[in-house]
């Protein structure tokens, strides 16, 4: 007879899986992608170093999945916020504020991500451009919305969208690199008023 998966042990392996994405996150974070080894990450989740293989093949695709994790998080965050935001003006802002907080809480695994192995793997250089592809779609519907009801004049939305979330990803790659700002969150404030600005919003 063919073995058929519970729900409790489909369950207790999700909650495995679990525990090692997020112990992955803490292992990477203090010590860089290429200081990991799946072994420490294995101790520190509390399973044996071949489990770790069951759901993932190598440290590749581990990081991967802890890539995805945090820019679903990103994405997630965004959308919860937005849900309370009246009018474009405030969703834009509202979406800008909820990835500068969910990005300036893990500023060191921020670190591993977009500064360590965006640039040096291209399979990790496609997830940071396709989480920064939604985040521009996302921004160019509020920007075509925003010129149907005249609160911005015509322009090209595709155009604008991409310097809009340009300005924000260099400023968290300045505060990565250059330590500047001190506090990405107060940042916050200014880089959402020069970008409504220069959408052509009236103060």
């Amino acid at each position: 007879m063919a073995y058929r998966r519970t729900e409790k042990v489909g369950k207790k392996l999700e909650e495995k899986l679990k525990a090692i994405l997020q112990a992955a996150q803490v292992v990477f974070a203090e010590h860089g992608y290429h200081g990991t080894s799946i072994k420490e990450v294995a101790r520190r989740a509390g399973v044996a170093t071949g489990t770790i293989y069951l759901y993932l093949r190598n440290k590749e695709a581990l990081f991967a999945a802890v890539v995805d994790e945090i820019y679903e998080t990103v994405i997630s965050k965004i959308a919860e916020r937005r849900k309370g935001a009246f009018g474009i003006r405030e969703k834009l802002k509202a979406s800008m504020e909820a990835a500068i907080e969910a990005l300036g809480r893990h500023r060191e695994l921020a670190k591993v991500v977009l500064l360590q192995t965006a640039g040096s793997n291209p399979a990790f250089g496609e997830q940071l451009a396709d989480l920064l592809g939604r985040l521009a779609e996302l921004v160019e519907e509020d920007i075509r919305e925003a010129m149907e009801t005249g609160l911005i004049p015509p322009q090209d939305s595709r155009i604008a969208a991409a310097a809009f979330i340009g300005t924000f990803y260099n400023v968290v790659l300045s505060w990565l690199r250059k330590g500047y700002p001190a506090s990405l969150e107060e940042a916050a404030g200014p880089l959402v008023e020069y970008n409504l600005r220069g959408l052509g919003f009236h103060a």
